[in-house]
């Protein structure tokens, strides 16, 4: 493997968990809701499939509140006074509510169905109120929203969107009627100090209220459009109140709650067309597939100093060094290996000798000493 693909693997890793992040940031899932808002509605099956639920300024369903009770009490010589003169405190006003009795007063909350159908609706919401769709959403469903707000000459107007569970509407529900209730001014006061709150820390604020996975909150906004998939039927539990199964509410806000960065209450009546896109998940990975992922990037980084370390420390070990001579002077004798000849293997040439027989005696010629002469009888 070479260095450059070395480095690049090394690059890539290093670089993955910012993509990841990258293609999860809620500017690229607003882009994705906005291409599955379209579809085939129907109209909402009311209290079976959602719930219309509104917060209004001139009524208290609270525990300790009760302006409609306010009646009750009369001062000395104020008997005379009409019915009509304590329906309401005198913040209500009949131009800029068009929410009606059984919006928000709601004692019981039926046991809705699984969303798996495309609703649309539009929510009328007073000035200085709020607007909540109650839904059950299911977690073998994608779930889309898509929300436009405008006034009733059709004309964009900016608010809140907040998408929250069971447990966190009734903090944004005692948030809302605090900071109307006179009498309570202390707790709202409160309450706004903390509003600026880190979000690490949030969780230990129990006097505010935060969103669903503390990232669903859409403010100053007049239209938003954003996707939600869950891992798993959504379950609150508390040592107080054991478990409890958590709906989801889709929450218009047109007053000025105690966050520092939401839009002001508008003076007018607003109408949210509400938008909710189902579509079937056909592979759901188990939730703890997140955890394993995160685990191994994070043991994979931690492991990437070791490898190059031992890399580095290998780099030397293997590789044959050339060979250094010393250079001749005339102390020194220059040495000088020649690498031997090589040989080359010759073929050796066979030669038969003639056989000879056993019984054949070897012939030997006797001859005369070269000094010595003939006798005379001889010659």
């Amino acid at each position: 493997m070479s260095s450059h693909v070395r480095v690049g693997s090394i690059t890539l890793t290093l670089l993955l968990p910012m993509l990841l992040v990258l293609l999860s940031s809620p500017m690229s899932m607003q882009v994705q809701a906005a291409d599955s808002c379209a579809g085939d509605t129907s109209p909402i099956r009311w209290n079976e499939t959602a719930q219309h639920l509104s917060l209004v300024p001139f009524h208290n369903g609270m525990w300790w509140g009760g302006w409609d009770d306010d009646g009750m009490y009369y001062e000395e010589g104020d008997m005379d006074r009409s019915d009509s003169d304590t329906s309401f405190p005198p913040t209500y006003d009949a131009e800029l509510s068009p929410e009606e009795p059984w919006m928000y007063e709601t004692w019981m909350r039926p046991r809705l169905e699984p969303l798996e159908e495309n609703h649309y609706t539009t929510l009328l919401i007073g000035n200085d109120s709020v607007g909540a769709l109650r839904v059950n959403l299911s977690a073998d469903y994608r779930t889309t929203v898509c929300i436009t707000l405008q006034d009733t000459d059709l004309n964009p107007v900016n608010g809140d969107i907040y998408l929250l569970t069971t447990e966190e509407y009734e903090s944004y529900t005692s948030s809302y009627h605090s900071a109307h209730d006179s009498s309570d001014m202390f707790y709202n006061d409160f309450e706004q100090s903390l509003s600026n709150i880190p979000p690490e820390w949030r969780s230990f604020n129990f006097l505010g209220w935060k969103t669903y996975r503390d990232s669903h909150e859409y403010e100053q906004v007049s239209n938003v459009n954003f996707a939600l998939n869950l891992d798993g039927p959504e379950i609150y539990s508390s040592f107080f109140t054991g478990t409890n199964w958590q709906d989801f509410y889709i929450v218009i806000d047109t007053w000025d709650n105690v966050h520092d960065n939401d839009a002001e209450s508008p003076n007018s009546i607003v109408a949210a067309d509400v938008t909710i896109i189902t579509t079937e998940r056909s592979f759901i990975l188990p939730p703890f597939t997140v955890s394993l992922v995160f685990m191994v990037a994070f043991l994979g980084t931690l492991a990437i100093p070791f490898i190059l370390n031992a890399k580095y420390m290998k780099a030397g070990l293997g590789v044959r060094q050339p060979e250094h001579h010393n250079v001749p002077s005339l102390a020194t004798p220059p040495e000088y290996n020649p690498a031997p000849p090589q040989i080359i293997p010759t073929e050796k040439e066979v030669v038969e000798l003639p056989q000879s027989s056993p019984f054949e005696q070897p012939v030997t010629q006797h001859l005369p000493p070269p000094d010595s002469e003939p006798s005379d009888g001889q010659a």
